[in-house]
């Protein structure tokens, strides 16, 4: 093991010494109770790469960070030496209006990236514009972090996930090289696309320094309606039906009555569908009052609402405990929904429910559980009752590392251990995070 007055020498002799934390900083970079022996913010991809290089040689375990708004997320790391923090690579590399696409470093933060294509009238597709972000992501979540994690807000509905319009990457390989995968244009089909395999991966394949995504336009107009249901049958059927006949919709989510309480929304119903459109105003406006005919056909309570804002702020907060509580991501088919959600309102009192209907995906919460590692046995039967799978995101501190947030390895896992053991074969990128503690 690398004394830490050595270390922290040589990666000062890398990015100088306004690129390595101060030991007082260091509790800021822990993963799940883990504090690493340095912290590093390189300034340049050459920089990052030089990182890779020494911790490779020396066989010291790096972990990647943005805005540490996902950290939460993957196991308990099998060890912890330097914490590689992104957040001075910042910048926008290239925005094409006219193309639709944009390059950007992996440190920049959804919102100001955001907030620069908004000038432009363009958006790219993750979470919601100008603020309005998916669950728990808060103004710090980057964009490198957002891929490793491969987390999707709720306009997932419109747009689909991150795999869907990531174009590019520039990612630093276990050993140091600095790779690219995909290109800067939308048409780019040679070889396999790499990127679709850094995205999720946590930081264990390689360190993303740069990404590319085809953009969206900003809509011209946006309208938040909200619709109440005695059961969730009946809000997933609704949603079904909203999809079926593709009108202007960027999110649909699905609340249920404990989420609903919390956000203040006026309904007589067990769940509610905040609906969010977003189009030309002549399609937005069609689409309201296809929504209207199709609420009165189904005997739903729909209504308007003018702050739409503090709503999906308020719906973001739902999923967003800490780290003594319970939060699982869920999928499954959406035609399983209903029952999904029904069966994870009977484990251990009713949770708060943050569903995305038309994807297959449901978030839980519970802020306080007696027996959280038996409850965590309940869920993951109930998930496996309907094909589904479960990962927790987030969980008590003092059982974590006895568990895999995972569950049991898919049947795809020794392709994945090889794939690691190509791309990491030392095991210094974030070893012990992903399925099966790759």
């Amino acid at each position: 093991m690398v004394k830490q007055a050595s270390l922290l020498s040589q990666l000062e002799s890398i990015v100088g010494a306004d690129g390595v934390r101060r030991s007082d900083e260091l509790s800021a970079f822990a993963v799940d109770g883990l504090t690493p022996q340095a912290a590093v913010a390189p300034s340049s991809y050459e920089q990052v790469a030089e990182v890779m290089r020494y911790a490779h040689t020396e066989g010291l375990a790096v972990i990647p960070r943005g805005g540490g708004t996902h950290m939460h997320i993957g196991n308990v790391p099998g060890r912890y030496d330097i914490a590689l923090s992104l957040s001075r690579l910042d910048q926008v590399v290239e925005h094409e209006p006219a193309d639709l696409t944009v390059t950007c470093q992996a440190g920049i933060t959804l919102d100001r990236l955001q907030r620069h294509l908004g000038q432009h009238g363009q958006l790219v597709p993750l979470g919601l514009p100008a603020g309005r972000h998916g669950p728990a992501w808060g103004e710090e979540a980057t964009i490198g972090g957002i891929l490793a994690a491969n987390a999707s807000g709720p306009s997932r509905h419109a747009y689909g996930a991150p795999r869907d319009f990531t174009i590019g990457m520039k990612v630093v390989t276990a050993d140091g090289r600095i790779t690219k995968a995909g290109g800067r244009v939308v048409k780019n089909v040679a070889g396999y696309d790499l990127c679709k395999l850094y995205i999720g991966s946590l930081g264990t394949l390689g360190v993303i320094v740069e990404a590319a995504f085809k953009l969206a336009p900003m809509p011209k107009v946006e309208r938040t309606a909200i619709a109440a249901f005695d059961t969730p049958g009946q809000a997933c059927a609704f949603a079904a039906e909203l999809q079926h006949r593709r009108l202007s919709l960027r999110a649909v989510q699905l609340l249920n009555t404990t989420a609903a309480s919390t956000v203040e929304l006026a309904q007589q119903g067990l769940c509610a569908l905040v609906l969010d459109l977003a189009g030309t105003p002549q399609a937005v406006a069609r689409s309201r009052r296809e929504i209207g005919d199709l609420a009165r056909d189904a005997a739903a309570d729909l209504s308007d609402t003018d702050d739409a804002a503090s709503v999906w702020e308020s719906t973001c907060r739902l999923v967003s405990p800490d780290d003594t509580s319970l939060l699982c991501k869920a999928t499954a088919l959406p035609m399983h929904l209903p029952a999904l959600i029904e069966s994870l309102e009977t484990v251990d009192g009713p949770p708060h429910i943050l569903a995305l209907p038309t994807v297959g995906v449901v978030y839980a919460s519970w802020p306080r559980l007696e027996n959280a590692e038996a409850a965590i046995g309940r869920l993951r039967t109930a998930v496996t009752a309907v094909d589904g799978s479960l990962v927790l995101e987030r969980c008590p501190l003092d059982i974590k590392p006895r568990l895999d947030v995972f569950g049991d390895p898919p049947p795809s896992f020794d392709l994945m251990r090889r794939v690691k053991e190509q791309f990491d074969p030392k095991g210094v990128l974030s070893p012990g995070r992903q399925v099966g503690r790759l």
